[in-house]
């Protein structure tokens, strides 16, 4: 098999929020939105039924984001404190150069973290933070 990586999806509660967070605080650029998009393809791509969604896709940090927001069918609320050894995705991960200062950064807007940047290991430093619906991502700094 031959390709390469192209993005991660994340299903929203607000699409313009989201997309708010991750370009003004998290420095991604929007390079497309569709707005309450219909389709039979998408539906069975998807495997729902009577969809509308709008979504985007973001780039930055040497990858995508892509966020979506289902105004039908309703998908079940997303745990806030979903706890990262539940099953599935955990978290999404940023590697940055100047840990402390983004960390106080996001902070001051308000952002919310598990707790100040950690060593877990020697060389490696990371903080696990939340976006507008609970998501889990990571700053990680190697040095």
């Amino acid at each position: 098999m031959a390709g390469s990586f192209h993005h991660v999806a994340i299903t929203v509660t607000d699409l313009d929020r989201s997309i708010q967070f991750y370009s003004d605080l998290m420095g991604m650029n929007l390079e497309w939105r569709m707005d309450h998009r219909r389709s039979e393809a998408l539906e069975k791509v998807v495997g729902l039924k009577d969809v509308d969604v709008s979504y985007a896709m973001l780039s930055g940090w040497g990858g995508r984001i892509e966020l979506f927001q289902y105004h039908s069918p309703p998908g079940h609320p997303f745990s806030v404190d979903k706890p990262v050894c539940d099953k599935g995705i955990t978290h999404v991960a940023f590697q940055v150069d100047a840990i402390d200062s983004i960390y106080e950064k996001l902070l001051s807007q308000s952002v919310r973290f598990n707790s100040p940047p950690q060593t877990i290991r020697p060389g490696v430093r990371v903080a696990y933070f939340h976006d507008p619906d609970g998501i889990v991502l990571e700053l990680i700094e190697y040095g």
